[in-house]
């Protein structure tokens, strides 16, 4: 597989299929004391390819530049697990496209510090730490080494084929804080 840049900047195509950074708005106020400040950031996805792929779509996972272009430390708990859902393992067919949102807030996680959390991986929830009014940077990164993979759904256990295998980092989108 060898990523090929496209002309736009947030996306990538590995394997004909083209893979684009989402941030919702690129400029965003930090939150006053107590309260909270929504951002949702995630992927466009576009088979280009003549083979139909799922992909999991909570397996998404952002990776954010601090202002000196160094990654910031995600942390990651679960407090619950959900159950897959159909939606969550769509088959892309040749031409289709979809985007995952993932919703997050920055809050105030003590009287000086910042936190940016969002949910993922069917429960968890991950955070980061110490944003400042400044530029950042984020992209969205996936890895999936099985083809075929036995789903936990609601109904029961169910074998899904087609998984779309590799690894993939999309390009990173400036976003700022002020």
């Amino acid at each position: 597989m060898t990523p090929d840049k496209s002309n736009n900047s947030s996306g990538i195509e590995v394997d004909r299929i083209y893979f684009e950074t989402l941030v919702s708005e690129r400029k965003y106020n930090l939150p006053i004391f107590g309260e909270e400040t929504p951002i949702k950031f995630g992927a466009r996805i576009t088979n280009n390819s003549s083979t139909p792929y799922r992909f999991e779509l909570p397996q998404f996972v952002p990776e954010i530049l601090n202002p000196h272009g160094n990654p910031m430390e995600m942390s990651f708990g679960r407090n619950a697990t959900r159950f897959v859902e159909e939606s969550d393992i769509p088959l892309m067919m040749l031409g289709e496209s979809l985007e995952y949102w993932m919703d997050a807030k920055f809050k105030w996680y003590s009287k000086n510090c910042i936190q940016l959390t969002g949910y993922a991986l069917y429960g968890g929830i991950l955070s980061f730490y110490n944003f400042q009014p400044t530029k950042y940077q984020i992209r969205m990164k996936y890895v999936n080494d099985l083809s075929t993979r036995k789903v936990r759904l609601f109904t029961g256990s169910t074998e899904y084929r087609d998984f779309w295998t590799g690894q993939i980092a999309t390009n990173f989108v400036n976003f700022r804080l002020r």
